[in-house]
């Protein structure tokens, strides 16, 4: 079951002020070209919503992290495969107009990007690509690109989804402090590990994300987590066994 929490807003005690989100990740779509184990795409499979971000939507994102000044990493991903999308390099080009202090980092699994992409995305705007190849295939060397493997990763349970914890863990979580995520429909949810997409926060579509990045309802989970009272934070960061993030500024 979802939760959804009304965006009245709140100061963020977190840190006492209102900061905003040092990285943002945008799902443009659902669908992914691979099937593994480790991932809640291989475990659950696509969500069933369209397939792709409507631009009007995107475009509604964009013009509202530029009206809060974002500078931090910019990347387009959920669960999803990015450049299943077609028209990527225009999502990009929109992002690097409209952001021009921001990261845009490209995460891929590789079996898409060829010399043409590359060279387009460059173009476009993206500054780095981060390329996990998941079955372990050679990958071509390029600047501007990390080519990492599989036992590179610090693979999580995705909020219990491919595994959790027996007992909820008594470690600090900064990550809704720091992450805003926002799904293929607009919804934000709390934080990447919500494969499930069981913590609504609010919606891009409907609010903003002033109203949703200081609302009481995030704040509620920012100052159990970081206490470390996951079990106190709800169902889903009670079954969460990511070990990251344990202290704020530690996401990009």
């Amino acid at each position: 079951m979802s939760h959804n929490f009304c965006p009245s807003v709140s100061i963020n005690t977190y840190s006492g002020l209102l900061t905003w989100p040092s990285v943002v990740e945008i799902e443009i779509g659902v669908r992914c070209n691979r099937r593994c184990v480790y991932c809640p795409n291989g475990t659950l499979g696509p969500p069933l919503f369209s397939d792709f971000m409507d631009l009007d939507l995107y475009r509604r994102i964009i013009t509202q992290l530029s009206e809060i000044g974002f500078s931090g990493r910019l990347s387009f991903n959920f669960y999803n495969e990015p450049l299943l999308r077609q028209d990527l390099e225009t999502l990009v080009a929109i992002a690097r107009a409209g952001l021009p202090l921001a990261r845009l980092v490209l995460y891929t699994n590789g079996d898409l990007l060829t010399d043409t992409r590359y060279s387009n995305l460059l173009e476009a705007g993206i500054d780095f690509f981060i390329v996990t190849r998941h079955g372990r295939e050679p990958m071509k060397s390029r600047p501007h690109q990390l080519v990492q493997f599989p036992e590179d990763l610090d693979i999580s349970g995705r909020g219990g989804t491919v595994a959790s914890v027996p007992e909820p863990l008594r470690r600090a979580c900064h990550a809704p402090s720091e992450m805003l995520i926002v799904t293929v429909n607009g919804d934000v949810v709390l934080c990447h590990e919500d494969a499930r997409r069981e913590v609504v926060l609010g919606n891009l579509g409907r609010s903003t994300i002033q109203e949703i990045w200081s609302s009481n309802g995030i704040e509620r989970f920012r100052r159990h987590l970081t206490q470390g009272e996951r079990q106190e934070a709800g169902q889903l960061c009670a079954r969460c066994n990511h070990r990251a993030y344990p202290g704020p500024n530690m996401t990009i």
